[in-house]
């Protein structure tokens, strides 16, 4: 079960990474990369890295702002 969630969840990292390359748009790109932030953060609280979660999810709020 949990191979299957980080297959799900890296698989939209990779759609988002894509989509951060090919928009033009600043405005989609930031929010994009704040979803990517996001799923960063899933994959390592699936992991059971809850602190290391918690850092990218506090590093990415703060880059994307």
């Amino acid at each position: 079960m949990e191979e299957a969630v980080n297959i799900v969840i890296l698989a939209l990292m990779a759609v988002t990474v894509i989509g951060i390359v090919f928009i033009r748009n600043l405005m989609a790109v930031v929010m994009l990369s704040g979803i990517y932030s996001l799923l960063a953060a899933s994959v390592f609280v699936v992991l059971d890295a809850v602190d290391v979660a918690f850092t990218e999810a506090a590093v990415g709020a703060g880059i994307s702002t």
